[in-house]
């Protein structure tokens, strides 16, 4: 397998950077209209297992130091 290297512009004009965060705008908002369901579920399902994993590692036995 190759890596395909893309160069982006870094030196833009205002109206050209303007138009390409307008983009990213656009290409946000219609990726959360299509997935924000699936993100979200997504993102609730890792806090949670890393909250569970968090959880278990606490040892509760132990006695106070007071």
């Amino acid at each position: 397998m190759s890596m395909s290297i893309t160069h982006l512009p870094t030196h833009w004009d205002a109206g050209e950077a303007y138009t390409v965060i307008a983009f990213l705008d656009l290409l946000r908002d219609q990726l959360w209209e299509t997935y924000g369901d699936d993100i979200t579920a997504m993102l609730r399902d890792a806090s949670t297992a890393q909250h569970n994993e968090q959880q278990i590692a606490l040892d509760f036995d132990d006695e106070p130091d007071f």
